[in-house]
C-alpha cells in the first residue's frame, strides 16, 4: 500500500478501502491510522509498529505530566482547600469535604449547644458507629462516592468495626 493511504485516516491503512455503509473503519490504539478488518491490521502491523509505539509513549507522557486539576474550594468559605488532607474533613451526611477552619468556626458558634451539627447541611452528627456505617454505605450505594468507600474502609482497618 502507498504511504499516502497510511497518512489518510479516512481509509484503511493496509488495503485502502474507504469507509462506507458496509465498511466501518476502526482506529488503532494510537489514533494515527484506521483499519477495515483485523486481518488488515495484522498485515500492516510490521510497517506501523514503530510509529504506533512512539505515539502511544507520547500520549502516555502527556497524561503523566499533565498539570494536576485545580484544587476545589471549601463549600462554606469558598477558599481553596488546603493541600494537606489532614486539614480537611469529609462529612458523610452531605458528602462534602470541608476545611478545618470552617469546622472550628462552626464549633465555636455551636459551643453552647449539646448536639453538634454539620456546618454545611446542618444535620445532627451521628453518635454511634453503626449509624455512621449506615450513612457511609448509603452514600456508597446511591452516589458511588469513593471518599465514603475510603472512610468505611478506614473504620474497618483501624478496628472501629471489629
Amino acid at each position: 500500500m502507498s504511504s499516502d493511504a497510511a497518512d489518510d485516516t479516512s481509509c484503511c491503512a493496509s488495503c485502502g478501502k474507504t469507509q462506507s455503509g458496509d465498511t466501518k473503519l476502526k482506529k488503532c490504539a494510537c489514533n494515527l491510522v484506521r483499519y477495515c478488518s483485523v486481518t488488515c491490521q495484522k498485515d500492516h502491523r510490521s510497517q506501523h509498529k514503530a510509529a504506533c509505539k512512539k505515539k502511544l509513549a507520547e500520549l502516555f507522557d502527556e497524561q503523566l505530566f499533565a498539570p494536576p486539576p485545580p484544587r476545589e474550594d471549601c463549600p462554606i468559605c469558598f477558599l481553596p482547600m488546603p493541600a494537606s488532607v489532614d486539614q480537611t474533613t469529609y462529612k458523610v451526611c452531605c458528602g462534602k469535604v470541608i476545611c478545618c477552619g470552617c469546622l472550628v468556626a462552626a464549633a465555636n458558634v455551636e459551643n453552647n449547644t449539646h448536639s453538634p451539627k454539620c456546618p454545611f447541611c446542618r444535620n445532627k452528627a451521628v453518635n454511634s458507629d453503626s449509624k455512621l456505617v449506615k450513612q457511609y454505605r448509603k452514600r456508597m450505594e446511591e452516589n458511588n462516592d469513593c471518599i465514603a468507600t475510603y472512610g468505611l474502609a478506614g473504620m474497618y482497618l483501624f478496628g472501629n468495626m471489629g
